[in-house]
């Protein structure tokens, strides 16, 4: 595994998109988790115990990967990456190009 882990943590997200992310809600406190798939389909993303919004905490925004070059709407760690110099960019096969949004 990349960077020395042993074991992968689905909440990690630093070598690859992470599969699983958590969400705490700030009016009851209730821990909720959500798959990637429904994120980046862009499902509302809501406590499962009082209904309250959590798209804001939970869906990451869309960023240009240092990794890749291209813009991802689920980015992971190697996102940041800048150490790789101009033009040196390299093929990310978990790339996740953002949604089209209808004009």
């Amino acid at each position: 595994m990349a960077g020395g882990c042993w074991v992968c943590n689905p909440f990690c997200g630093r070598c690859q998109p992470a599969p699983k992310k958590s969400g705490t809600c700030p009016r009851c406190g209730t821990v909720t988790i959500f798959d990637k798939r429904d994120i980046v389909a862009g499902a509302q993303l809501a406590c499962k115990k009082c209904g309250e919004d959590l798209n804001q905490d939970v869906r990451p925004s869309v960023v240009r990967c240092g990794f890749s070059g291209l813009m991802c709407a689920y980015p992971c760690g190697k996102s940041a990456s800048h150490n790789l110099g101009e033009g040196a960019y390299r093929v990310c096969e978990k790339n996740t190009p953002p949604r089209e949004t209808p004009s």
